[in-house]
């Protein structure tokens, strides 16, 4: 048991610095700044979105001896060290996995097991940039898409939930993302 609850404790631990940063960073004060990649903040040293035990409303940047704190609902978001560009949305943070036609955002999870956790991808997408986060399923994508039929009978013929989620290697995009675009320009 104790072990369990130091990998807990750990994990967590872990999980409250989202971007230890030596590399190119910063944050995106606005969905515009977002969609012509301009930073602020660019280069930090730090930034940490306080995700401990639960997800503080405030974003700390630490650069050149300064300390900011930002609020998560003024800003857009965070790109990290990775390349990796995170969104706020209710004060959540959302990794963006694909900006296409549907914005394609993961949110990992941990799910205890009865020896140590497994990381869970859940998926969630948006219409935009800044649009309204919706988890990722066939009912919501039918209901915020009510009005393109092309569209809406294309998710009906997926099998299931993990079709919606799935990326095509082939054509480097989400499956859903494909679909959609072949009813725009009416492709295959």
């Amino acid at each position: 048991m104790k072990n369990k609850l130091q990998i807990i404790f750990t994990l967590l631990l872990v999980s409250s610095i989202s971007s230890y940063a030596k590399g190119q960073n910063g944050i995106y004060l606005s969905s515009a700044d977002y969609i012509h990649n301009k930073l602020s903040y660019e280069g930090t040293t730090k930034i940490s979105t306080h995700n401990f035990f639960w997800s503080m409303p405030t974003v700390t940047v630490k650069s050149d001896d300064k300390k900011y704190r930002l609020k998560k609902s003024s800003i857009y978001g965070y790109r990290n060290s990775k390349d990796e560009v995170y969104r706020f949305y209710n004060n959540t943070e959302y990794r963006i996995a694909e900006a296409g036609s549907i914005y394609i955002y993961v949110k990992e999870r941990n799910i205890a097991m009865s020896k140590g956790y497994k990381v869970v991808n859940t998926y969630y997408f948006s219409t935009s940039a800044d649009g309204t986060i919706l988890p990722l399923t066939i009912g919501n994508l039918r209901t915020v898409y009510n009005s393109n039929d092309k569209f809406r009978n294309a998710i009906d013929r997926l099998c299931d939930s993990e079709d919606i989620c799935a990326f095509d290697s082939e054509r480097h995009t989400f499956k859903i993302n494909y679909l959609y675009s072949t009813t725009i320009t009416g492709t295959n």
